[in-house]
């Protein structure tokens, strides 16, 4: 009887292990299918987004960059960059935009590998950390660009301008203008995406764990009662 209820039990826990294992592919497989359509909604979605503000322009001044190259009140930013000697906007200056749709190809294969190969595979580590490197070197790319034009300063400007680093995050003054800068809806997708890929399952099984615990808790609770 004894052998009986122990193989009972090695047979009950590896039916638990198989519908474990069964349910953790299943939700690998639905979280890829998500991450996939969100990397593939980032090739045409903006990587990087700015607003200027001042008083003379009630309305603001708005700058997207896309695969596209910069979109936006191009025209009117160049006008004021050339009273301060900063170097003007140009689409043909942006020759990494030409890497974008490499990236998300790239993105696409490491959805893949990183969803369907399992978490102690380094093949399937090293897809999942590229996907995450792939908005943060979005972002640092805008930086370092910005870095340049902050730094191209003519010191025979109109009006004269120490050399500066704006932000690719957050708030830059300069003379009366703030610029507000933040990643577009691109880096966001990917960002997600690398999220689902990296921690879908987990936060699934987390939040199920707490949900029975919670239940067990409210059980208990109205057997007191």
């Amino acid at each position: 009887m004894a052998a009986d209820a122990v193989m009972s039990d090695q047979a009950a826990n590896q039916a638990d292990g198989t519908e474990t294992a069964r349910s953790d592919r299943t939700l690998r497989i639905v979280f890829a299918a998500v991450a996939a359509i969100l990397v593939i909604a980032a090739w045409k979605l903006p990587i990087w987004q700015a607003s200027l503000s001042a008083p003379q322009y009630p309305q603001g001044l708005k700058l997207s960059a896309s695969a596209a190259g910069v979109t936006g009140d191009i025209r009117e930013i160049n006008e004021l960059n050339h009273y301060v000697g900063m170097q003007a906007y140009s689409n043909a200056d942006a020759w990494e935009m030409a890497l974008w749709l490499p990236a998300i190809l790239l993105g696409l294969m490491g959805v893949a590998l990183g969803s369907l190969l399992a978490k102690a595979s380094w093949i399937g580590r090293l897809a999942r950390l590229g996907l995450w490197l792939i908005p943060v070197g979005a972002l640092l790319d805008v930086q370092w660009r910005l870095y340049q034009y902050g730094h191209s300063v003519q010191p025979d400007a109109p009006i004269r301008l120490d050399p500066f680093t704006p932000l690719v995050v957050g708030p830059t003054h300069v003379l009366n203008f703030t610029t507000w800068a933040y990643p577009g809806p691109a880096l966001w997708a990917l960002f997600l995406a690398a999220y689902l890929v990296t921690f879908g399952p987990w936060t699934v099984r987390y939040t199920q764990r707490r949900w029975n615990e919670r239940a067990r808790y409210d059980d208990y609770d109205d057997e007191d009662d």
